[in-house]
């Protein structure tokens, strides 16, 4: 039976550039959801580059069954650059979130005004961390805390059942690039 104490997310959808991480966020957030009882899914976009192309992904946390992993109007959207924003912002749903890296996203294309937007310097946290490919975990630590998608223990049980390369070391950067997302937005 799913846990019922953390809000269940509708939809939300993450977007950046290849090379960025979205992938894996994407799969960090449904496997987060996953470790409190939710059901999910995730659907990967991409470009036909990797580095630097497009990417994105859609995951939808619900307690029911979800029908469908198509997202056209997603409740939060997660931005890792500038274009991204101006290919998204639009979609967003009225009431939703729109978690910005501030960092490589300047100016706010057309944010609908009923729509909340946060910013996350990811890129320079993770940077000051001397971990600069970590800012997508920085967001993700954001957006679990904005979103209440889960615990943060929730949040680290998730980290050691995805980060299998790299032993202690890459764990360790991870799950403080979480922790420093997650404390941007207050303790």
């Amino acid at each position: 039976m799913p846990n019922r104490r953390v809000r269940a997310v509708p939809s939300l959808l993450i977007a950046g550039a290849g090379g960025q991480g979205i992938l894996f966020a994407g799969k960090f957030v449904a496997q987060a959801a996953m470790e409190e009882g939710m059901n999910v899914t995730w659907f990967p976009s991409y470009g036909a580059e990797v580095r630097g192309g497009t990417a994105n992904c859609t995951v939808v946390i619900s307690g029911d069954f979800i029908g469908s992993p198509i997202v056209s109007s997603p409740d939060i959207l997660v931005v890792m650059n500038q274009a991204s924003l101006e290919r998204f912002c639009g979609k967003v749903r009225e009431g939703g979130i729109m978690i910005l890296n501030s960092s490589m996203v300047e100016g706010r294309a057309k944010t609908p005004a009923d729509v909340k937007v946060v910013d996350v310097p990811a890129g320079d946290i993770a940077y000051g961390m001397g971990a600069p490919l970590a800012a997508n975990m920085v967001m993700c630590g954001a957006l679990v805390r904005a979103a209440s998608i889960c615990t943060r223990a929730g949040m680290e049980r998730a980290l050691k059942k995805l980060v299998v390369r790299g032993g202690a070391e890459a764990l360790a950067v991870n799950k403080e690039a979480l922790r420093r997302g997650w404390r941007h937005l207050g303790e």
